[in-house]
């Protein structure tokens, strides 16, 4: 078959544009509680900020942010004309003056006016993207991440998806090899790999998530599919390089934007907890937690200079920190929260009576701690409560009522757009809420 001309810029497919999803751990208020479960300082999500997203997609979590956070500027560079526009389109619909859209590649940064950051974030790209991108981003954060600054990294991690590290390489050959339409070459590439499978070869009977993942495929599009597989590069890490590099910028590891990560009760089994427990380094333990879950995706949070807080500076943190429920009382019965290795049920009368408490209206801590059903409520036993109903996303961290208030007008303006479009083949699942900062399921 003939070689077919390739749609790329920087190594990266550009045929179709990325799918139109929502990321929750991209929202500031996600990450803040993050750290706060770390006793890590964060910015103030209440306070006017800076927010970058470096690579932004269709600009869904962008602009639901920016709707949200009227008090804050929101920044994003994406290299696809078509990206800027449909991320330029909603906040027209909806308003916005906070968002500030750049169409231009990583090597571009270097060459544009941009403020200093309280936040930057980079979804998935750290894994897409060459390596002489890699260092412009890299030389950007150092150069435009303020101190005490967060940067969210998501990338593809090497124990969950060395697997498909080979049958990546025939997809991406087959594609390459084959003439036809976008749609036909991605299809042409996916029977490839299922002939493969189906020989029986021994490979696949050696890798069985294999198998499982070029099932799932079939069930994706032809975009999310060139987004994560077919790019010039598709590189898969270890925790401890990624470390390791950002720590020449000042940079350290803080937490997981995937808050169940945080919990080591959740995520190490009993019989490897005296392995877990005698690791010596941060590398260690991280690198041992992600064969222990044969993690496929890390969610990192690295923050510039972190500064720990003393009890007392932890203990008001967590007091004034405000949540909001997600889910009514009767739907705690039937919500899960699962990570790799288990299932647990948060319902009982504790998780119970927060989840009704704050059914009533957004509270801080402190102020659940007045209610008659949670007076004498313990404020870490309350406070790790709230994190894991919030991992189970049955309650999320809120806006105080100024902030919310302000982002009502334009969060409803957007969400009509999204209304709108919501039985075409641009509709969206989530929607802006000025309670949580951010983008809710619909």
């Amino acid at each position: 078959m003939s070689q077919q001309p390739t749609s790329v810029s920087d190594g990266y497919r550009t045929e179709a544009p990325y799918p139109l999803r929502f990321h929750r751990e991209l929202n500031p208020r996600h990450m803040c509680l993050a750290l706060a479960a770390q006793g890590i300082a964060a910015p103030s999500c209440d306070l006017p900020y800076t927010f970058m997203e470096l690579g932004f997609g269709q600009g869904v979590s962008l602009v639901m942010l920016a709707a949200a956070n009227p008090h804050a500027q929101f920044y994003g560079i994406d290299m696809m004309a078509e990206h800027v526009a449909h991320a330029q389109a909603l906040a027209d619909a909806a308003g916005l003056t906070n968002l500030h859209l750049k169409q231009g590649s990583f090597a571009d940064l270097a060459n544009q006016t941009w403020p200093p950051f309280d936040f930057i974030a980079a979804h998935g790209v750290w894994t897409w993207v060459t390596a002489p991108l890699r260092n412009h981003i890299q030389t950007f954060v150092d150069a435009r991440l303020k101190p005490g600054g967060l940067l969210y990294l998501s990338y593809n991690a090497k124990p969950g998806w060395a697997a498909m590290e080979p049958v990546r390489a025939v997809l991406k050959r087959a594609f390459d090899a084959t003439s036809g339409s976008f749609e036909q070459r991605v299809q042409a590439a996916l029977q490839t790999v299922r002939e493969m499978e189906q020989a029986q070869a021994l490979f696949f009977r050696a890798n069985p998530t294999a198998t499982v993942r070029i099932k799932q495929l079939g069930s994706e599009s032809a975009a999310y599919i060139a987004h994560e597989y077919l790019n010039a590069e598709w590189k898969l890490f270890d925790f401890a390089e990624v470390a390791d590099d950002w720590s020449g910028a000042g940079l350290s590891f803080a937490a997981s934007a995937n808050l169940q990560d945080n919990v080591i009760d959740l995520t190490v089994r009993a019989e490897a907890r005296a392995t877990f427990d005698a690791a010596t380094s941060l590398a260690e333990r991280e690198t041992l937690k992600d064969f222990l879950l044969n993690k496929q995706f890390r969610r990192d949070i690295y923050v510039r200079r972190p500064h720990t807080l003393d009890d007392a500076q932890l203990v008001a943190l967590h007091a004034q920190t405000r949540f909001a429920a997600l889910m009514r009382v009767d739907q705690l019965a039937e919500a899960k929260l699962t990570t790799e290795i288990m299932t647990v049920k948060l319902n009982s009368p504790l998780h119970q009576a927060l989840v009704e408490a704050l059914g009533r209206g957004p509270s801080t801590l402190a102020e659940l701690q007045t209610q008659p059903a949670l007076v004498g409520l313990n404020p870490n036993a309350a406070f790790g409560t709230l994190f894991l109903l919030s991992a189970m996303k049955a309650v999320a961290p809120a806006a105080s009522a100024e902030v919310a208030r302000a982002a009502q007008p334009f969060v409803d303006r957007l969400n009509a757009e999204l209304d709108r479009r919501s039985n075409s083949a641009i509709a969206i699942s989530s929607r802006s809420s000025a309670i949580v900062g951010g983008g809710v399921r619909a």
